[in-house]
């Protein structure tokens, strides 16, 4: 069996196909970058395919009943989506993981997720045996706030509620684990961790973490908008302002259910938002 990873460059990507190929599994990488083709490791097998030329696809999934699924963020991500599960239906795809996220059915006016619940639902319509992950926020989110936080503010506008976070090295290791072992039950499962810190806990951990104060300055949506604006493209920056708007009304926590049925995947628990943080502090303060 070979299985066919979409996203093989991204962030999950890059943990997910060092673990499938330790673990002896045939993989092939669907890119559009030749050069990152060129650094995959000998036994992996990468085919240039764009989502956005059908052609390519239908190489691509010449042979292929296994299929890890990623369409990253972008305007067009249903419609890349979409045309991927056609080629795929069309190439009678055995079991599809299909990686998802947690607001996908809480907010689907957030653009990025509402993008991938109506590839959840042509997921289901096509009658594939599948699998759905939906990760709560990125705990490597983080990471892009590095300047910041060193600086002394955790500025991501979460708010007063709880919000979860997930490693992407247990996202990874979930979907390693689905596709080595099929669950062909059509399920989706929630990827989260038990601790849920709001701004000042977020801002907390850090000042703990690093040895130094880290202040939450509680920025509006709106503020955080502003700030971002020469930083990232502005269909990303107003997606994120819906975001932001959602966790500082609601939050983002997750059912205990969820977090019972994610021990199917993940055995040995998910990684502490606290624990990245302290690793990410150490690191930081070791430069």
């Amino acid at each position: 069996m070979t299985v066919l990873v979409f996203g093989g460059s991204g962030t999950i990507g890059r943990l997910l196909v060092p673990i499938l190929h330790a673990s002896g599994v045939q993989i092939r990488v669907a890119t559009r970058s030749k050069e990152y083709a060129e650094t995959l490791p000998i036994g992996v097998e990468a085919v240039i395919a764009d989502m956005d030329d059908p052609a390519s696809l239908r190489r691509a999934f010449e042979g292929i009943e296994t299929v890890f699924l990623l369409v990253a963020h972008d305007p067009l991500e249903t419609q890349r989506g979409l045309v991927t599960l056609a080629i795929a239906d069309e190439a009678s795809c055995k079991y599809i993981v299909y990686l998802s996220n947690h607001m996908s059915t809480l907010s689907p006016l957030v653009p990025h997720s509402g993008s991938k619940l109506a590839i959840e639902t042509a997921l289901r319509y096509t009658g594939i045996p599948h699998t759905i992950l939906r990760p709560t926020n990125f705990a490597q989110n983080d990471l892009w706030l590095k300047d910041a936080i060193v600086a002394g503010a955790y500025p991501w506008p979460i708010g007063n509620f709880p919000v979860t976070r997930i490693d992407v090295r247990d996202v990874a290791l979930a979907a390693a684990n689905l596709l080595q072992n099929p669950r062909a039950k059509n399920e989706a499962f929630t990827l989260s961790t038990l601790d849920a810190p709001n701004g000042e806990d977020t801002a907390a951990l850090w000042s703990r973490a690093l040895g130094r104060t880290v202040v939450y300055p509680n920025h509006t949506p709106e503020e955080f908008e502003a700030e971002m604006e020469t930083l990232m493209p502005s269909w990303f920056n107003f997606d994120l302002l819906i975001m932001n708007r959602y966790f500082q009304r609601y939050g983002c926590p997750v059912d205990a259910q969820d977090l019972e049925a994610q021990t199917i995947l993940l055995p040995d628990g998910p990684r502490s938002y606290a624990s990245f943080v302290e690793e990410t502090a150490a690191s930081w303060n070791s430069e």
